[in-house]
């Protein structure tokens, strides 16, 4: 029987959603934007809207290192003027007021005003002027390139009438979209959007409803060589994905793939530790899980450590010499690197291959050495107490070709430690602090 996992989906949801600060911030931008371009172009109610993600119910907070934004429509291009030149338009009238000029950011497709970044993350509003259209509610024009029909009022209604069901799906998709797929690789909202609609069920449970959206995805689009078409569900003369390259379309449907495995992984497990880790897996570390404390996860005895001294060297800390290490989880099968590892983090699954690697400052040569030293009744019944001090090792288990580069599997529920050490003529001159790994394996509680 599958976990439940409806409080974990609400919790995830709630993480990911845009604060307080951030959806203050959006409606104080875009209320002023639109009552400037109201007034400058004298236009009435409802010809300047919100469209995107935002009036839609998808936005979600962006990933590290994102932008969150808002997209504006404005009704007041002139039906005569070239597309460039309306886009100009809108450029100079924002350049001519002392809020704008010095936001401005030119595109194809807008007019971009960028906001200086803060706290809560980078932020912009991209505006576009439009026309009434013949054969579409309006057109809007790209730069040196023409006009092009859409129907941005009337997909924000077809968004919203899909139901709640619909919004969290996109929602917790768009945030595994960003999690595994780069800016330059990843397939656009709008196309990520109505292919969920074509595809997902109605089904209640957040968790068997995602698992399967992803699974009927990675079937109707794995034999695929050049993109689908994809219409838009409010304009159908217009394909959505017509610039979705077969590179794109090749990473969506490999990440589609790896994610089949982890919704599998997800569902059929019994262990809700277990469950937590495969969709923290798929869609990142604002997935909660259980804490170590709520494991009952808490340090050994490590007393068995090797010493320096026991290695036949001095300690002779030199404060010119620094050495600091970081972590991070291996995922997929071709064995690329995933999120950080904090230490005395989240628990890691066993089964899994850390990487850590150790950033060093020295005046001259050191070398590098690693200690590891596993602590707690599951390790020392499995006669797993190591505590030795050794040279980097590579991911097959073999000497490492990088000395500052060395990989672990993880394997005992508990809390386990690993440092690095610089050694010169014999003696340590300096230590990393023990970076902690909380690791779980299943059906094996903590226990010292």
């Amino acid at each position: 029987m599958a976990v439940d996992m409806s409080v974990q989906f609400q919790e995830f949801l709630d993480n990911i959603a845009l604060g307080e600060r951030q959806t203050e911030r959006m409606n104080s931008a875009s209320n002023t934007v639109i009552s400037f371009l109201a007034a400058s172009y004298g236009l009435p109610d409802g010809y300047v809207f919100l469209q995107g993600s935002y009036p839609n119910g998808t936005a979600i907070e962006p990933v590290e290192g994102g932008e969150y934004d808002v997209d504006i429509v404005a009704v007041c291009a002139d039906p005569k003027a070239p597309p460039t030149a309306a886009l100009d338009d809108l450029e100079q009238r924002f350049a001519a007021d002392g809020r704008f000029k010095n936001r401005i950011k030119r595109k194809t497709p807008c007019v971009r005003l960028e906001y200086a970044p803060d706290d809560v993350g980078r932020f912009h509003v991209d505006v576009v002027p439009a026309r009434a259209s013949t054969a579409a509610p309006l057109e809007v024009p790209r730069r040196n390139e023409g006009w092009k029909d859409t129907a941005p009022a009337e997909y924000t209604d077809w968004c919203t009438n899909r139901g709640p069901q619909f919004m969290r799906t996109v929602r917790i998709l768009k945030r595994w979209r960003g999690e595994h797929q780069t800016v330059r690789t990843a397939v656009k909202s709008i196309v990520l959007q109505v292919l969920i609609s074509e595809v997902m069920p109605a089904i209640a449970d957040d968790a068997t409803r995602v698992a399967a959206t992803v699974r009927t995805l990675h079937e109707r689009l794995q034999s695929l060589e050049t993109p689908p078409v994809v219409r838009n569900p409010v304009l159908a003369s217009e394909n959505l994905a017509a610039n979705w390259s077969n590179e794109s379309l090749r990473s969506f449907i490999s990440e589609l793939a790896e994610a089949v495995e982890l919704v599998d992984q997800a569902t059929n497990a019994s262990d809700p530790v277990e469950a937590a880790d495969a969709w923290r897996e798929l869609l990142g570390d604002d997935f909660p899980t259980l804490t170590p404390d709520a494991l009952g996860i808490q340090l050994g005895d490590y007393s068995h450590a090797q010493t320096p001294t026991q290695m036949g060297w001095s300690e002779q800390l030199d404060p010119r010499f620094d050495v600091q290490i970081q972590a991070t989880r291996q995922r997929g099968k071709s064995g690329r690197i995933s999120r950080a590892v904090q230490s005395n983090g989240a628990p890691v699954f066993a089964g899994s291959r850390l990487r850590f690697k150790a950033h060093v400052t020295e005046p001259i040569h050191s070398a590098v050495w690693w200690q590891v030293a596993n602590t707690g009744g599951h390790a020392r019944a499995s006669n797993g107490l190591r505590g030795e001090i050794f040279k980097a090792k590579n991911i097959g288990g073999n000497a490492s070709g990088d000395e500052t580069e060395n990989w672990e599997s993880t394997a005992y529920t508990g809390r386990h430690l690993i440092r690095a050490l610089l050694v010169r003529n014999q003696s340590v001159v300096a230590t990393s602090p023990w970076f902690l790994v909380n690791i779980y394996a299943k059906n094996v509680p903590f226990r010292l």
